[in-house]
């Protein structure tokens, strides 16, 4: 995996995503009260209202995808319940990843307990919400 892309294209998301939602976001790393260090994809004010991850798949969607997905929720909720209760946890997805969120699925009953929202994002960066309700 080429991290340096990897980054760019993070940078880039970041920016729609800032332009979509109209507010800064920047990546962030957190060095909590017991010392452990935590970094999201970005993040806006201290403290943060929201907390971002990205996974912007362009491609089939493999089973290593999907538990990152999962993985970075864990890290957003956790992150939020115990460290920043005012902040909105958010992942954006590339857009193959909508078919795991499909309806009497258990993700998108789970991430919609867990207060996560879902947002797509295309090759062009353009970004929309997903509606993972039930």
């Amino acid at each position: 995996m080429d991290i340096k892309a990897t980054r760019q294209g993070h940078s880039e998301l970041a920016r729609a995503l800032s332009h979509h939602l109209g507010i800064d976001l920047v990546p962030r790393e957190f060095t909590l009260p017991d010392g452990t260090r935590i970094g999201v994809d970005c993040a806006d004010a201290d403290p943060p209202s929201v907390l971002v991850q990205f996974s912007p798949l362009h491609g089939p969607v493999k089973s290593a995808q999907r538990n990152k997905i999962i993985a970075d929720a864990f890290k957003l909720v956790w992150l939020r319940d115990h460290h920043f209760p005012n902040a909105h946890a958010l992942l954006v997805l590339g857009e193959p990843l909508a078919r795991l969120f499909g309806r009497g699925a258990w993700l998108p009953a789970a991430f919609a307990s867990q207060r996560i929202t879902v947002a797509l994002t295309d090759d062009q960066h353009r970004i929309r919400a997903l509606d993972i309700s039930m």
